[in-house]
């Protein structure tokens, strides 16, 4: 890694740091006396916020997992399917309830840049209804508008950035004056940030006065709410269940009332929304007993063979994927997040080292990059106390991840007009025959944040939402329901919604 010298730090307790460093990592040091004092800071600041026992304890846990293959045994889980209506009504007053009760909160994960999209900016920044080109922030925003007029009760949005993506994600909601939310109610929070390492432990400059990171992946919000004081916040201020989604679809319904309230029904710990797999190769963690206790199977440890495994029916026998939806109960979040299991991958990344001459070249290493993953919290659960909610693809499920092809902006949006063509047919407003007809179709959130609400909306708005679906007896081949509407529907049904 290039010639380095003793390296002379500007006072004792800088010196201090620089010598327990040096003794395995010198290259950190190789271009400090080139640094700035600014950049200097900038370097043992970084260095100082290191948590060396944690990236001890991970890097012999890397080693451990190279080394040694874990013997795992596969089972099946069982689930809660979406065709169960044993229990439906009284899940979806106990949603209800806990929802106008305050009791409810949701959380976002956020922290990724769209660079898959081919745009600058945040994916939450990203224009994807169909007609309006709402970005998926103001698409969230205004469900949780309508939510908290709906159930009589501000809700709060806790968002997780990360360090690249905070200032653009905050700058775009105060520019947009957070669509109507009072931006008291909206928390920001980073992603943690860990140190990556080389095969052989040591650390990674990314600049001269910087060492190489990565995202502590999307387990990292549990961490993250931990280390700011944010879930003792919660906490104390009555909020006993988080509704967790990703940033990237716009179908979410982030206030199921039944999920909810099959969650507080069987007093679980975490609950998880599943759907079934297309076909067995279909990259989706499927839900699954590792060594007899619930979790997600990732895609890429399933056996094959297991993955194409069908039933007598014709189904697969591991045919449930998850969502990235979860539920957890915020008790339940405290005592667990630091039992996460840390997961490394290798992966290819440019560092900056020292040549020959002592000048900064940037070359392409192997590293070890670490990071936890949100869905292990169900196999920490305690027996019983994780679940699995059966839900519909078509209606909440289109991810919005690429360019083109697969979760691509074509899908998502064309997943998003199919799934309010099927709400206006379902609310007997057209029918099979007519669907040809509509190019494209969006229902604002502000109208209907979810199929339930909107079918009941459709009865009390049932002239508008002519209006808009018919010019004389032709329907239009763009239908945009946006008129606001939520007042009246939230004292109409009250509590029970159901």
């Amino acid at each position: 890694m290039g010639k380095t010298n003793k390296t002379v730090g500007r006072n004792a307790s800088e010196q201090q740091l620089i010598d327990s460093i040096s003794k395995d990592n010198p290259h950190i040091f190789a271009f400090w006396e080139t640094l700035t004092d600014k950049d200097k800071d900038a370097l043992i600041a970084d260095l100082q916020s290191v948590n060396w026992e944690q990236l001890c304890a991970y890097y012999n846990a890397a080693s451990s997992q190279s080394n040694a293959q874990e013997a795992v045994t596969f089972s099946t889980a069982e689930y809660y399917p979406t065709g169960n209506l044993s229990q439906s009504r009284t899940m979806r007053q106990l949603g209800a309830k806990a929802l106008s009760e305050g009791k409810v909160a949701f959380l976002t994960v956020a922290g990724g840049q769209a660079s898959r999209l081919d745009y600058e900016y945040p994916k939450g920044c990203f224009p994807i209804s169909p007609i309006t080109k709402k970005p998926l922030f103001q698409i969230f925003a205004e469900k949780i508008r309508y939510y908290s007029e709906y159930y009589s009760k501000q809700m709060q949005w806790y968002i997780m950035t990360s360090d690249t993506n905070y200032d653009d994600t905050v700058n775009f909601f105060s520019k947009h004056d957070y669509w109507g939310l009072d931006s008291r109610n909206v928390t920001f929070f980073r992603q943690g940030m860990l140190p990556a390492v080389t095969s052989d432990g040591k650390l990674i400059l990314s600049e001269p006065h910087r060492l190489f990171r990565n995202p502590d992946g999307h387990g990292g919000i549990l961490t993250a709410l931990m280390k700011t004081g944010l879930l003792d916040k919660i906490k104390d201020s009555g909020i006993q269940y988080l509704s967790y989604f990703q940033v990237d679809n716009p179908l979410i319904n982030m206030a199921d009332t039944t999920f909810i309230g099959y969650h507080i029904l069987n007093n679980m710990s975490v609950t998880t929304k599943v759907i079934e797999k297309l076909y067995p190769e279909e990259r989706l963690g499927v839900i699954g007993k590792k060594n007899g206790i619930n979790g997600i199977i990732e895609y890429s440890d399933l056996p094959m063979e297991m993955a194409q495994e069908r039933l007598p029916n014709g189904k697969l026998r591991y045919g449930m994927g998850s969502t990235g939806v979860h539920i957890f109960s915020t008790d339940f979040l405290t005592h667990i997040t630091q039992r996460l299991p840390v997961h490394c991958a290798k992966k290819k990344v440019i560092s900056v080292q020292q040549a020959a001459d002592g000048s900064p070249v940037r070359e392409e290493v192997e590293a070890i990059k670490f990071e936890t993953f949100v869905f292990d919290t169900i196999g920490l659960a305690d027996t019983d106390k994780s679940g699995f909610f059966e839900t519909n693809r078509a209606d909440e499920f289109y991810p919005l991840k690429n360019k083109t092809g697969l979760d691509s902006i074509a899908t998502c949006t064309t997943g998003q007009i199919n799934a309010y063509i099927r709400w206006l047919i379902e609310a007997g407003i057209i029918d099979n025959t007519e669907v040809h007809k509509i190019n494209k179709a969006e229902i604002s959130p502000l109208f209907a944040p979810d199929r339930q609400i909107f079918i009941r909306q459709a009865a009390l708005e049932r002239d508008y939402i002519h209006q808009c679906v018919r010019t004389g007896s032709a329907i239009n081949s763009e239908i945009n329901i946006s008129k606001e509407s939520f007042r009246s529907l939230g004292v109409l049904f009250g509590a029970d919604h159901g």
